[in-house]
């Protein structure tokens, strides 16, 4: 059973709790921190937790957590939410490779326009070739060899 309960409308953090067959785990993240991913980890905890205590969990005191140090590695490891959920870690990659695709595109466009504006110019340049040919043969013409 997995739920998400506001600790107070004050407070600027939310509570994620996730109860797999009695053993609970409990995140508490800003409102920033994605729900998805807050829930990504409080399974990857309960999982390594359950792998490495199996079910001697159930009889341990009430008191005893011994999931500290998972906790203390997973704090440092999933500050950033895209390294607890995948959907995000993707979705930041999908995000960088529409940048580059835009800029790619940009310079695709301005490379189009310098080759219309070189066609221009390239037609320009034979038009003015051929009137100064045309020209050429007319001032030659009037000079004839008797």
């Amino acid at each position: 059973m997995l739920c998400r309960l506001p600790l107070t409308r004050a407070v600027e953090y939310i509570a994620h709790v996730a109860n797999r067959g009695g053993l609970v785990a409990i995140l508490f993240a800003d409102r920033e921190y994605p729900v998805r991913a807050a829930f990504s980890v409080l399974q990857k905890l309960t999982d390594d937790y359950l792998e490495r205590v199996g079910e001697r969990w159930r009889a341990a005191a009430a008191d005893d957590s011994g999931g500290d140090e998972l906790a203390g590695a997973a704090l440092a490891k999933y500050q950033d939410p895209a390294s607890a959920d995948k959907l995000l870690q993707i979705q930041r990659e999908l995000d960088e490779t529409k940048i580059v695709l835009h800029k790619t595109i940009d310079s695709v466009l301005a490379r189009g326009e310098k080759l219309d504006n070189l066609v221009e110019k390239s037609s320009d340049l034979s038009l003015a070739s051929q009137m100064f040919y045309k020209q050429a043969r007319k001032s030659n013409s009037c000079c004839g060899v008797m």
